[in-house]
């Protein structure tokens, strides 16, 4: 269960070490008076509660003329926004396969529906490059090509069929493939993504970000909006249940109770903890801790020999070049819990992003990995491995995001359940939510329906956790999603 205040001291990652400066907004808010009364109640400043917290306080948005509090009970970015492997990269024909299918390996969507919820990435994409390049904010944002490689003529197989079933999809929607290629050829791949072995290499849109100072950036604009009276208040958690009073709900915090008729928790792998055990919103979103290292390159793999894409490998594992030169690696699970040297119960239902969750497993691949490129190293004292943290992330029963009030519960609403994807996916969701909040209806263009939190969605998958329940025992079903997962790698089980 989550714990606020937290008993540990949590890890620092590359992205919090590096915005440290008197504009970073750490302790903002910390010692305000807490309004009683709000318009608009955000819970958590995470990237999404920061980006709903700008869309909303532009000129003409949900939050103009009104009250808008944001709530956090540590520090802007300190959860898993903070933490992450930096990438804004769209996925594309793994995830739309998973997503067609059965619960709950997956969430068992049409072709088309699932190409709309690709999309909607790719929009994200987009989207945060226009937010940045209008705002001019220096947030160390790249775009260019991810390369995601493949290992052996199997899997190349597997992803090439995938990869044409999805772009013929696409194109019998209208929508272009133009700035994907799949290439086969593994001595062209292995020149390309300068990694030993590969048989063939994905070559997508992709992107990268310091989300530190990325959600920092949103937060300073949406407290220096003309256009609404918007405040943050650092170190105040939230606790319990919101109760409805009347026209409002009531959330208790550690400064008194706050009244809103529009409360939304943006919490993500935190949220079970806002509902009783008894709502099916309690199970559906479940915490798991991810790790990432930030390593110092070797000399061939600086200036002129940096690496200048950004990466989906073996095993899971991912990478980002920082500005600075210095690379973000993170993934590489899976074959540590195929062998047992990472037990599952040290991952799933984890809230703990201390010291004591660091996993020397993964430590030591991470410190080890780079090897798998031509010529890496060796590696000076001061170079490779430098720095390794943790975070809790979020495992969904469907793999989608939830936004929307929470049924019969008109005014609380949800946007969270990212489920390790949420750089790709945030932006989207925190616009189409603002402009559903301004209108009073929802915007299949700007959001995929199957986000929306219904009776329905929730019921079914709560009635495909119970039927895994009774063909394997005692398992649970986000378990044993990444356990499935894991073993066929058809998920890249990323933290980006």
């Amino acid at each position: 269960m989550s714990k606020f205040p937290q008993p540990w001291r949590s890890t620092v990652s590359h992205w919090q070490a590096t915005n440290r400066g008197p504009t970073s907004l750490y302790g903002h808010g910390a010692d305000d008076e807490l309004p009683e009364d709000a318009d608009i109640l955000i819970v958590g400043a995470g990237m999404m509660g920061c980006a709903l917290s700008y869309f909303l306080t532009r000129l003409g948005g949900a939050g103009a003329g009104k009250r808008v509090v944001c709530v956090e009970s540590k520090d802007v970015a300190s959860g898993a926004s903070g933490r992450n492997g930096g990438h804004v990269g769209p996925k594309t024909y793994a995830l739309w396969h998973q997503l067609q299918q059965a619960y709950p390996l997956g969430a068992g969507l049409s072709a088309e529906e699932a190409v709309r919820v690709m999309q909607n990435e790719r929009d994200n994409l987009d989207l945060v490059e226009r937010v940045v390049a209008d705002e001019g904010l220096q947030v160390d944002f790249w775009r260019g090509e991810l390369l995601e490689t493949h290992h052996d003529k199997a899997r190349t197989k597997w992803c090439k069929e995938q990869y044409e079933a999805w772009l013929s999809q696409r194109k019998k929607m209208g929508l272009s493939g133009d700035e994907t290629k799949f290439i086969d050829d593994a001595a062209e791949a292995e020149k390309l993504s300068r990694f030993k072995g590969v048989t063939s290499v994905h070559v997508r849109p992709g992107g990268s970000v310091h989300p530190h100072k990325l959600a920092t950036a949103l937060m300073h604009l949406a407290l220096a909006s003309p256009h609404a009276q918007f405040s943050l208040h650092s170190w105040t958690p939230a606790s319990g249940h919101p109760q409805r009073r009347g026209d409002r709900w009531v959330l208790q915090t550690s400064k008194g109770a706050i009244r809103a008729p529009r409360v939304i928790l943006c919490t993500n792998a935190h949220t079970r903890h806002f509902f009783p055990r008894s709502s099916p919103l309690h199970g559906h979103i479940e915490p798991y801790v991810g790790q990432c290292s930030s390593l110092t390159p070797t000399p061939t793999f600086s200036g002129a020999g940096a690496l200048r894409n950004t990466y989906n490998m073996l095993d899971g594992h991912y990478l980002v070049r920082t500005a600075s030169g210095e690379l973000v690696l993170g993934g590489g699970v899976a074959p540590l819990v195929r062998s047992g040297a990472t037990p599952m119960s040290r991952i799933h239902g984890n809230v703990d992003d201390s010291e004591a969750s660091i996993d020397p497993a993964i430590t030591r691949d991470h410190a080890t990995f780079m090897r798998n490129f031509e010529a890496w190293g060796p590696e000076a004292y001061g170079e490779g491995l430098v720095r390794t943290w943790v975070g809790v992330l979020s495992a969904v029963r469907d793999w989608l995001p939830l936004v929307g009030d929470v049924p019969g519960s008109a005014g609380l609403s949800v946007a969270a359940g990212f489920a390790g994807h949420g750089m790709a996916r945030i932006f989207a969701v925190a616009r189409g939510y603002a402009d559903t909040l301004k209108k009073g209806r929802w915007d299949t263009a700007l959001l995929p329906r199957c986000f929306e939190i219904t009776e329905e969605r929730l019921r079914r998958a709560e009635a495909a956790q119970a039927r895994w329940t009774r063909e394997r025992g005692n398992a649970r079903v986000i378990e044993g999603q990444i356990v499935e997962a894991i073993a066929n790698l058809d998920h890249d089980w990323e933290w980006v």
